[in-house]
């Protein structure tokens, strides 16, 4: 039967065939695939998806180019059981070797992460770089990897903010794009919008700094303030790039939030200098994400904010800036501790957020940072360590040197959008 949630059906582990686009209602650790959601391409995949020990699971009919088996034509093919769980608080032989094959699935799991992130945004680099000569093609590009996106976290039930590891992501002058799009996405979607809101305000968040392109990276790039003359041309790349969109079969609205993205609610934005009532109510949205990602991500990474001492900083000197019920509901969005986070754990030990985690807000995936040892690894779920616990959300300068060295050796907050943990 249909999901009420989208447009997915409900079907039975023995009607699996090539060819299905299927979504699986797992968390991102309980099952050996690099994605929740995907269209099968071979029968161990099958055999896989049946070993997870799922009675049933959702399939996708417009993202399928067959139809489930029937069950007049259903093959049963032999399949093992899913193993139980062991009861990690007992200390023995069978509980070590099940922490050791969790960490190693969640660590594979998390390079997946990282290499499906890195290929989109490579994507949206290309996107950038093709913007000035070949602007319908990046156009065609950008709509297509936006309206994939947008399917993906629309047809979740929760979604969840991964942070990555910024020294393992790409080009970092093309990450703010990145950054924006997933936000934005996270947002729009706990804000109940349309699919069509959605895209737009996706394209929005992919496009709006498209002038940049058209500016010399001297200026745009420079870690020192800007001369008055600097900030002057800078500013200009809201004009540039709407002059560019103008030639291209986009929508008005695309347009007026790319010319508003600078805008803030008490009028002390550019290039209008307009109020909160007077922007647009998407615009609103992005003017946030844009603002959150420039303190965490600045040009010169010694002014970066954790996440956490950003929306800090938003929320009590800043909110006079934003419209104050969504900058709440971004806030509510990216939970008590935002990934990318630097937190002291109960045991003393520092650990950075790796994710969200919507049901349980107080215990995330966290990975543990070892000064002795910056190739650490260590991964802790929370919900399942409950003799350990969150205690402080770290500022930057409260670390040792050590620390913060490593922490500039990969000093981006990246981010990226998945199926929440379950």
């Amino acid at each position: 039967m249909p999901s009420q949630a989208s447009n997915t059906h409900h079907i039975q582990v023995s009607q699996l065939c090539i060819g299905l686009y299927v979504h699986l209602d797992l968390g991102w650790m309980d099952h050996p695939f690099s994605t929740s959601n995907f269209k099968i391409t071979d029968q161990y995949q099958i055999d896989t998806i049946k070993s997870l020990g799922l009675s049933q699971l959702r399939y996708d009919p417009k993202r399928s180019t067959v139809a489930p088996l029937t069950f007049n034509n259903v093959v049963e093919f032999p399949t093992r059981k899913a193993a139980a769980k062991p009861n990690i608080e007992t200390v023995d032989d069978r509980t070590l070797t099940y922490l050791q094959r969790k960490q190693q699935r969640l660590q594979q799991t998390l390079n997946e992460s990282e290499k499906k992130f890195l290929k989109t945004s490579l994507d949206v680099k290309q996107i950038q770089k093709l913007a000035n000569e070949q602007p319908t093609q990046a156009l065609n590009m950008a709509e297509h990897l936006v309206q994939d996106l947008v399917t993906s976290t629309l047809t979740e039930s929760d979604i969840a903010i991964h942070a990555m590891n910024g020294a393992r992501t790409g080009d970092e002058h093309y990450q703010h794009e990145m950054n924006t799009l997933v936000l934005t996405m996270m947002l729009a979607k706990n804000c109940n919008l349309s699919e069509d809101d959605t895209v737009t305000i996706g394209m929005a968040a992919l496009l709006h700094d498209i002038g940049k392109r058209q500016i010399t990276p001297k200026i745009t790039l420079k870690k020192e303030p800007l001369t008055h003359i600097e900030k002057s041309v800078y500013q200009s790349h809201v004009g540039l790039g709407l002059n560019m969109l103008k030639e291209l079969p986009v929508s008005k609205k695309l347009l007026t939030i790319v010319a508003q993205h600078h805008e803030f609610a008490d009028g002390s934005g550019y290039p209008a200098g307009l109020k909160c009532a007077e922007i647009d109510a998407l615009t609103h949205l992005l003017i946030i994400v844009n603002m959150f990602d420039n303190l965490c991500n600045p040009i010169n990474p010694l002014a970066a904010k954790t996440p956490y001492e950003a929306l800090g900083l938003m929320f009590s000197q800043q909110r006079q800036l934003f419209d104050q019920p969504l900058l709440r509901q971004f806030i509510k969005s990216l939970g008590i501790y935002p990934p990318g986070s630097i937190v002291r754990l109960s045991d003393q030990r520092l650990a950075g957020v790796l994710s969200t985690n919507p049901q349980q807000p107080l215990r995330p995936f966290v990975k543990i940072i070892d000064e002795n040892d910056d190739l650490n690894d260590d991964i802790i779920d929370l919900r399942e360590a409950m003799n350990i616990n969150i205690t402080q959300c770290i500022k930057q300068d409260q670390l040792s040197t050590v620390m913060r060295t490593q922490m500039f050796r990969r000093h981006r907050t990246n981010y990226f959008i998945d199926k929440a943990f379950q």
